[in-house]
């Protein structure tokens, strides 16, 4: 649970610090083989209705996730996290055998869960969330979701006040409760893994 307290503390550590980098990332999960349970805070800028770009409004999230180092088939990851909790839903069976993860804007680098932009040079950590909890503010005061949602667009206030519980993947008509969020370097401000602590 992430109470007000920490939430500003980390609002402290990402403006007084600089980022945590791909190269920190890659020596903390140096160790691992495979995949590894951890801890993350991030803090994330929410993008605002265009009326309402002066506003600063940003989420700070703690979150349970898994990490991954040496994986050897990247999209195996995912499709196989995807195929098993779609097994747990009301999905046609077939639909799910011939389920195949889509190509996206990013590659996996070495270390699986950090993935570098294809046309940009930026990073990336790759993580498949298994439980969250943020706080919001807007221009440094704690702020409702409600409030938060008066200054976004429609489609954007109606997905923060009622996040779905699953997604539906279309191309393949299948509904699944995985959680996968690539999350920029600049964003994390800790992670703690293998009794280890990085924080910026």
């Amino acid at each position: 649970m992430l109470d007000l307290s920490q939430a500003r503390a980390a609002l402290t550590q990402k403006l007084m610090n600089p980022p945590i980098n791909e190269q920190q990332v890659q020596l903390l999960l140096d160790g691992v083989k495979g995949t590894t349970f951890a801890g993350i805070t991030t803090v994330t800028q929410v993008k605002t209705a265009a009326a309402n770009k002066h506003r600063l409004v940003q989420k700070v999230t703690v979150a349970q996730v898994q990490l991954f180092n040496s994986i050897q088939d990247a999209r195996n990851v995912y499709t196989a996290a995807v195929k098993r909790s779609a097994g747990k839903l009301n999905n046609d069976p077939q639909n799910i055998e011939d389920f195949e993860a889509s190509s996206n804007y990013f590659e996996h680098t070495s270390c699986f869960s950090i993935v570098r932009h294809r046309a940009q040079a930026k990073f990336y950590l790759w993580t498949i969330y298994n439980s969250a909890d943020s706080q919001l503010f807007i221009d440094g005061t704690p702020a409702s979701k409600q409030e938060v949602a008066a200054l976004l667009t429609p489609a954007a206030a109606e997905a923060l006040l009622n996040p779905r519980a699953t997604t539906v993947n279309k191309t393949n008509d299948v509904e699944h409760a995985v959680v996968v969020r690539t999350i920029a370097m600049m964003s994390i401000v800790e992670i703690r893994c293998q009794r280890q602590q990085l924080t910026v």
